[in-house]
């Protein structure tokens, strides 16, 4: 590189230093990183951050202009969608609030899935906007591990699901359904809960369809399924003991319940676009397994595959996990950096929500010991299994960071581009928040009222008042850790722990 190309390049790292100090949200970012990577790293981490993505914005120019014969990241503009555009259509937005009583430590009692339907476009109120919710009480459940922490999520997660194809089928004109948060979850973390009863899936399906006969025929058909296909691989031994007891086990279900979306979406012409669109993600396997891969190999096949250890002063970053781990990027925050407002990033493959599912182990309801499973069968492409989801990343302001947006690749190649463009032009009424307004508005009515959630509290703490007054619980220990619950919070010298 020659003084000239220097220079340049110098005078191309303070203009992104200048970018990065109007976009709060990246420097606050860098400055947590710089605050946890190891010491060596910390007092260039900006300055090199920099360096690296002045290179890597040079190479993608090169690229564009046909002056390099790899892409290391491709980009498109998806602002050119208009509101005149998708004048009339019909969009629903799900998301799931969870309601919580203040015990002496915060208890999940009660899950509401809201639903915002909009139509765009029309004057009329009542014709341009419904809205609806189904409530689920944790405690009516018979199955599903209660003692884990992520019980209420699998709850969510299932009423979200049958939310959305409630949707699909109350909408005979449905264009857009569109979820606040992944499409599909890392399926793999919610392995082994206690399966649901026949009971419980009569709870989840009390609001699924307005006609009884329908939520009788999933219920079937979904058992059918299980008889034939899915519990023989997932449970040889005990497929039909499940059978007979009428059990649903979590993750199959689900999987079941996504395949049905899929299929109801793609009776329709053109197929309804169906989306998850994820704010502040953690995630960064595009980074890993997409960007970083190819710019490693780029840099091997020009001898040059020092680059990150010179540039960082280290020399044990010879990978992208390498990488990541020592500097704590992420997709969203390297995409933040390399992205335009308008613009999304290549779609791909997310193949991480279920890389956990393997063998293990799971209760039945009633039963205090485990039995083996095998939940392999539910990974993609097998029939039986979840569906591929591809991902992408849509940039809306320079103030805001990017979000993700997840589709079902078995609805089509159209669905990633349709899904990013209206997922921008939806945000693009909420420029300060970046995201799409409709999902805030599903959040915002998904919650729990903090009245209803306090006066259910102060129900269940007169009842068990009563109890303790009445002489109806006699055991000590139990006395005082209902006494405790009641009154006990966080700042209670009463209760301390004693030696």
């Amino acid at each position: 590189m020659n003084s000239q190309d220097d220079q340049y390049q110098s005078l191309a790292e303070e203009k992104l230093l200048e970018d990065l100090q109007r976009q709060p949200h990246i420097m606050i970012k860098l400055s947590e990183n710089a605050l946890l990577v190891a010491d060596s790293l910390r007092d260039n981490y900006f300055k090199n951050t920099a360096k690296f993505i002045t290179h890597l914005r040079g190479a993608m120019r090169q690229a564009a202009r046909g002056e390099r014969p790899d892409q290391i990241l491709s980009v498109q503009a998806i602002n050119d969608l208009n509101w005149e555009d998708v004048q009339g259509e019909v969009v629903t937005f799900i998301d799931g609030g969870l309601g919580q009583v203040q015990m002496s430590s915060p208890v999940p009692v009660l899950l509401r899935v809201g639903s915002y339907r909009v139509k765009t476009g029309e004057r009329s109120v009542t014709e341009r906007e419904h809205f609806g919710y189904y409530p689920i009480i944790l405690g009516d459940l018979e199955g599903g591990s209660k003692e884990r922490k992520d019980f209420p999520d699998i709850i969510r997660i299932t009423s979200e699901l049958l939310g959305g194809l409630s949707a699909v089928k109350r909408t005979p004109d449905l264009r857009v359904l569109m979820f606040h948060g992944p499409l599909v979850y890392m399926m793999s973390g919610y392995a082994g809960h206690t399966p649901f009863t026949e009971k419980d899936i009569d709870i989840f399906l009390h609001q699924y369809a307005e006609e009884p006969g329908l939520a009788e025929q999933l219920k079937e058909e979904f058992l059918r399924e299980a008889e034939i296909e899915i519990y023989p691989k997932i449970a040889p031994d005990r497929s039909d003991e499940w059978i007979e007891r009428r059990l649903f086990e979590p993750l199959s279900w689900i999987a079941f319940l996504y395949r049905q979306l899929i299929k109801e979406a793609q009776k329709r012409k053109p197929n309804i676009i169906i989306a998850g669109v994820v704010e502040r993600g953690e995630l960064r396997e595009f980074s890993e397994f997409i960007l970083l891969e190819r710019i490693f190999q780029s840099l091997r096949q020009k001898g040059n595959q020092n680059y990150f250890n010179e540039l960082y002063g280290r020399k044990d970053i010879k990978s992208p996990k390498a990488l990541l781990d020592k500097l704590g990027y992420t997709d969203s925050l390297l995409l933040s950096m390399l992205l335009e407002p308008g613009q999304f990033s290549e779609p791909w493959e997310i193949k991480n929500k279920y890389a956990g599912l393997t063998k293990g182990k799971i209760a039945l309801p009633g039963e205090s010991y485990t039995s083996d499973v095998d939940w392999t069968c539910l990974k993609p492409p097998n029939k039986i299994g979840f569906p591929k989801v591809l991902g992408c990343y849509v940039k809306v302001s320079e103030t805001t960071e990017p979000f993700r947006v997840e589709v079902f690749d078995k609805l089509g190649k159209s669905q990633i581009i349709e899904a990013a463009r209206r997922a921008y032009l939806y945000a693009s009424l909420l420029p300060g928040y970046g995201f799409p307004v409709g999902l805030d508005i599903a959040d915002k009515y998904a919650k729990i009222p903090s009245w209803l959630t306090d006066a259910y509290s102060k129900l269940i703490k007169y009842h068990l008042g009563i109890s303790l007054q009445s002489g109806q619980v006699s055991d000590a220990q139990m006395r005082r850790l209902i006494v405790q619950s009641i009154y006990m919070t966080k700042r209670d010298w009463l209760f301390r722990p004693s030696n």
